[in-house]
């Protein structure tokens, strides 16, 4: 995906994409939902930094990281599904010259 972010334009030229819109993203960006990661963040620190969540936050952070996996799994599977659009961004040329140079790391 962050080929495509870069190089989208490039690829829709050379025929890859219809036209510059990001069709791997397109895909994927259905699946995403917000997360709300601020009262994630606040819970787990907490329990990290004071180790004394009340049995209502603890159940809260483990709502909350329950959903938070539930996403990330439904992201993950949405891009495993698209892995034709995958192969077609790694097989284009500007992508291997970038990937043989090793600065895909």
């Amino acid at each position: 995906m962050m080929y495509e972010l870069y190089f989208k334009e490039k690829f829709a030229e050379d025929g890859l994409y219809p036209a510059p819109k990001g069709c791997l993203a397109d895909a994927v960006s259905k699946h995403f939902k917000p997360v709300d990661y601020d009262r994630w963040s606040k819970l787990y620190w907490k329990r990290k930094l004071e180790g004394d969540l009340t049995p209502d936050e603890e159940r809260e952070l483990e709502t909350l990281e329950r959903e938070n996996m539930k996403t990330i799994e439904k992201v993950y599977r949405a891009l495993v599904s698209n892995q034709a659009w995958i192969e077609k961004i790694k097989g284009h040329e500007w992508v291997r010259c970038w990937r043989e140079r090793g600065d895909d790391k």
